[in-house]
């Protein structure tokens, strides 16, 4: 069975995906800023910073799969069979936690969301909401990160 294209450049969605996010985060920002001028440059920051950080794990992918050494996206569902760019893409994405832990803790991240609305549906007024919501879905991508270790997932168009 032959393997759809989309099956080796999904990550071309992803990336895309990821600037649409930071282009509604910007459009988003434009109200806020009209009335606050002074908050312009956090605005801009947040939009590099989801452009530059949301995309590291997509890179790795394309990385693995363009370079040939993961044969389409499905084999990132597999890290326990060792492959060095699988396992990159997953130690970019704890990587990616821990430095959200560290912004949103550490460095008033939650309180820098609050005071720049915008990229969260909703705009959250306390921090701490956000900072238990950020720890709930790290949470659930650990999880999701443990099934993917232990479970034998098969693989489509495995070759």
């Amino acid at each position: 069975m032959n393997e759809p294209i989309i099956m080796r450049h999904v990550w071309l969605m992803f990336i895309a995906v990821t600037i649409a996010n930071a282009m509604i985060l910007k459009i988003r920002s434009g109200p806020y800023i009209l009335q606050h001028p002074e908050l312009a440059e956090g605005y801009r920051r947040l939009f590099w910073g989801v452009l530059f950080w949301c995309n590291l794990p997509w890179l790795v992918m394309a990385i693995g799969i363009e370079f040939g050494s993961v044969p389409n996206i499905f084999f990132f569902f597999r890290p326990r069979d060792g492959n060095p760019f699988v396992l990159g893409f997953f130690g970019v994405v704890v990587l990616l936690w821990i430095l959200g832990f560290y912004w949103i803790f550490a460095r008033r991240g939650a309180d820098f969301l609050i005071d720049h609305p915008g990229l969260l549906r909703g705009c959250p007024k306390n921090p701490d909401m956000i900072k238990l919501f950020y720890c709930l879905s790290v949470i659930g991508g650990i999880v999701g990160m443990i099934l993917m270790f232990t479970m034998d997932i098969p693989i489509p168009f495995a070759k």
